[in-house]
């Protein structure tokens, strides 16, 4: 069963983390961050794929195909490092296509609009947690991943779609807002899966899942406030409420 979480609040005083948290001390070991990123390249290139083949207008279908296809070239540049590191392209679904494929489930939208709403805010959010946790890497592997990151061209594209939908049908806007704030939740449970807990959070014992889940948001507020912000200044380029 999925967990319910109420997002990190900015203004909470009383239990709220003091650790200034530097990225780089949340960032995996290299084989995990880049094996995670590579495995959401060619996520977000599939979901690309599938969505030109649903757009009614042809120029955006075209739009979509030639990105999705910009997105396994992404994946195919970090498939050599992964080698390196002794990790084969083939293992990348084994090892993290459950919690990846349990998020593209409950942020699935009902049309093309609310899944253009998903890739806007939930592959934005990841690959904004990327490019903050790319500064625990190596000189060499941060320029690689902040070169894939930097132009944000699905972010670029999809706030152009809903814009321009938005303005056609000022209603549609107020069911993006919703969906956007549904989502956001769920993507901060994969965020979390990306993170190296043991750089930060002592060891103990738990009750439950719940109680842990608990203790790493609590040391991860800092950080998820920032990614948050970025969503709310994501929103607010739509006209809408986070």
């Amino acid at each position: 069963m999925s967990q319910k979480l109420s997002l990190p609040s900015r203004d909470a005083s009383s239990g709220r983390s003091q650790i200034q948290l530097n990225p780089a001390k949340l960032t995996p070991s290299p084989d995990i961050y880049l094996g995670r990123l590579a495995h959401l390249m060619v996520t977000i290139a599939e979901q690309l794929d599938h969505q030109s083949e649903t757009a009614s207008d042809q120029t955006l279908s075209k739009k979509l195909h030639l990105l999705s296809n910009k997105y396994y070239s992404k994946h195919s540049e970090l498939v050599p490092l992964l080698s390196k590191l002794g990790v084969e392209a083939s293992q990348l679904e084994s090892k993290y296509g459950t919690s990846m494929n349990l998020l593209l489930e409950r942020s699935r939208g009902a049309d093309f609009f609310e899944d253009t709403m998903r890739n806007y805010i939930v592959f934005g959010m990841l690959e904004d947690s990327f490019r903050r946790l790319a500064k625990g890497l190596t000189p060499a592997r941060r320029l690689k991943v902040e070169e894939l990151l930097f132009a944000q061209e699905l972010e670029k594209l999809s706030r152009a779609t809903l814009s321009s939908a938005i303005d056609a049908d000022p209603k549609l806007g107020h069911r993006m807002a919703l969906y956007g704030r549904m989502v956001v939740a769920d993507c901060l449970l994969e965020i979390r899966n990306l993170i190296d807990f043991d750089k930060v959070l002592p060891t103990g014992s738990y009750q439950d899942d719940t109680e842990r889940t608990r203790a790493q948001f609590k040391v991860l507020e800092p950080y998820t406030s920032e990614l948050i912000a970025a969503h709310t200044v994501r929103m607010d380029q739509l006209g809408l409420s986070a």
